[in-house]
């Protein structure tokens, strides 16, 4: 009993301190957690050259060649469109923001000429508080962004360090994993590595199918919003096609930002705006009926209403790191959950009664 005490300690310190490092040291993580995610996603590939023969370095860099040169195809490729379109939007961006303000304030002037004055004065009353708010909370995060120049170097860090993390990692993937299971404490290893596996095969579930869901997302977004005529489809689209690796988030931004550049170029026109909408909801239900199920299916073994607390709060937590590793954060702290649940169950705590001793990970 008092082995098991100490061991429990021991885990809960080690957690503890685990969280403080993380916290403290969330602004300067972001491209190792990009790498780590990548080289995750990339590892069975290298896996497998390595069983046809190929030595894991040599596969690592041929991985890496052949990433590096899809990726300067493809951006050699949508480079002059996106670049003509990121343009064109960052001119027109000031004037489709005033026309959706006066389309918007035409809404208003709208709805509070149906309205009583005493009715009316409640109205601009809390209007004006929530623009206040929403402006004062905007601002508060832009600052924070731009303090000191983070976005700029968050970007060059991700485009420079990231790729040595993900060959170092792809490299030595297999000495570390066996470093780390060798650190296991011999009397639980084999639970360890069951739920290890559990846990693997949640995150493998989401990541690798994820990535899908924001190709194919990204797609039809852009593809829907050109053909409905709206201006800067393309690159409105596949921002939320990216963004639609945090659920939830990208199909939000991307609706957002295509109505406000809709109110912009269309005006109160309730059919184009509400075709914009009628898109949305149309790769929504795509992805969440078809896309999602074949690509990521139940791996991850969340509700969706734990997925959004999760979100949340690992962006209270560790700002946009944490929303990023939220999902499948929260995915392991489930396998851990349910696993800590299926032995309370058979445990003399639920029960009432002794129980004989239990074999660990029964």
């Amino acid at each position: 009993m008092m082995t098991a005490r100490k061991q429990l300690l021991f885990w809960l310190v080690a957690v503890a301190l685990f969280a403080i490092t993380l916290w403290a040291l969330s602004s300067v993580l972001l491209p190792f957690v990009v790498g780590m995610a990548i080289a995750y996603l990339l590892d069975p590939v290298v896996d497998r050259l390595e069983r046809w023969g190929i030595g894991r370095t040599l596969g690592t860099a041929l991985i890496m060649f052949t990433s590096v040169v899809f990726a300067l195809i493809a951006f050699v490729a949508l480079f002059p469109l996106l670049r003509d379109q990121v343009v064109a939007f960052g001119q027109a961006l000031p004037d489709l923001i005033a026309k959706a303000q006066e389309v918007g304030q035409q809404l208003i002037n709208d709805v509070m000429a149906e309205l009583t004055r005493q009715q009316r004065t409640a109205v601009s009353s809390s209007l004006s508080e929530v623009g206040k708010s929403a402006a004062a909370m905007v601002g508060d995060v832009l600052g924070k962004l731009w303090a000191g120049g983070l976005i700029v170097v968050d970007f060059l860090s991700i485009m420079l360090i990231t790729p040595v993390v993900v060959f170092y990692l792809l490299r030595d993937w297999e000495k570390l994993i066996a470093a780390v299971d060798s650190w296991l404490p011999r009397q639980h290893v084999q639970t360890i590595r069951e739920q290890a596996r559990l846990i693997d095969q949640a995150l493998a579930g989401f990541v690798r199918g994820q990535v899908g869901v924001c190709l194919i997302s990204g797609t039809l977004y852009a593809l829907g919003w050109t053909i409905a005529g709206l201006n800067f489809a393309l690159i409105i689209g596949l921002f939320a096609g990216f963004l639609a690796f945090i659920p939830y988030v990208g199909g939000l931004f991307g609706l957002s930002v295509a109505l406000i550049v809709g109110a912009g170029q269309f005006g109160l026109d309730w059919t184009q705006l509400g075709i914009i909408f009628a898109i949305y909801l149309v790769v929504q239900g795509a992805e969440g009926t078809f896309v999602q199920p074949y690509l990521v299916g139940r791996s991850v073994g969340l509700h969706d209403l734990w997925i959004i607390f999760a979100l949340l709060a690992g962006g209270a937590l560790f700002g946009f790191l944490g929303v990023l590793v939220a999902v499948p954060a929260a995915a392991a702290v489930g396998v851990l959950v349910r696993f800590a649940l299926h032995n309370y169950l058979r445990s003399s705590l639920y029960t009432g009664e002794p129980a004989p001793a239990e074999v660990d990970g029964e």
